[in-house]
């Protein structure tokens, strides 16, 4: 269990909170653990807020669920990185509600599986008012005999007209037991908008692990730089080098 304090840094791993509010712009992290369950997330109208969760790896073998839903209100800004370094079985669903006007989310987010590990996610935007824009991207590197499965449906309901949404799903299989599936799902109930889905599952590139060993690294090595690549995006915002350094050295321990 990590401990760090910091300003920015809201720590759940042992207790979930049923709700928690932002009212004004902010940049917190949320670390998630032993703690599991539901929770609700309020983005106040005009508010920018930059958040990451990390889910971190359990001192117990125990399978978790995570429920996490974000009502994002007019003119809102959600910022959202997800990393899931978790060393259990996990079903996870993260539903954002961008329910007023000009309201919207840009999501990334990162995880990785190894051994034996199985993990269900489940991201569910809906658009319920007009203008609303989502722009969702999900990554996902699996090891060993792991299990991977990731379902994003970006859901425009009728009478959200000027709305945009766009996914991108990639997941990556470093073994050949590994098994990965996804499913991009568009539910589109009205006419004036603008939606995309973009998929793919596959091992690593023979031509990337080619260059990097050209560069004078081993498989190992080169594997190593590759993975570390889906999380750069969310590592770069932490604000300790510290921090960023216990969490890399958790994700190597996975590679």
């Amino acid at each position: 269990m990590l401990k760090i304090q910091d300003e920015k840094i809201l720590d759940f791993q042992t207790s979930l909170p049923a709700e928690y509010s932002f009212t004004k712009s902010t940049k917190k992290i949320i670390f998630l653990a032993e703690s599991d369950g539901k929770i609700n997330f309020q983005v106040s109208p005009e508010v920018v807020l930059d958040l990451t969760i990390v889910f971190l790896p359990l001192t117990k073998p125990v399978a978790k669920h995570f429920e996490v839903v974000f009502e994002v209100h007019q003119y809102a800004t959600l910022n959202l990185k997800i990393a899931n370094l978790t060393n259990v079985d996990i079903d996870d669903k993260i539903t954002i509600n961008l329910v007023a006007n000009n309201s919207q989310v840009e999501f990334y987010s990162a995880s990785i599986l190894n051994q034996n590990l199985v993990k269900n996610s489940l991201i569910n935007v809906c658009h319920l008012a007009r203008n609303t824009s989502s722009n969702i991207k999900a990554y996902e590197v699996l090891k060993g005999k792991s299990q991977g499965f990731i379902r994003c449906v970006s859901d425009i309901r009728e009478k959200s007209s000027g709305s945009e949404a766009h996914q991108e799903l990639r997941l990556l299989v470093l073994d050949k037991n590994a098994k990965a599936d996804s499913d991009p799902v568009l539910l589109i109930d009205e006419n004036d908008i603008v939606a995309s889905h973009a998929n793919a599952i596959g091992m690593l590139d023979p031509d990337q692990v080619f260059y990097l060993k050209s560069r004078g690294l081993n498989d190992g090595q080169a594997q190593e730089l590759i993975v570390n690549g889906y999380f750069a995006p969310i590592f770069v915002d932490l604000p300790s080098p510290q921090l960023e350094s216990e969490l890399k050295q958790i994700l190597k321990g996975m590679i």
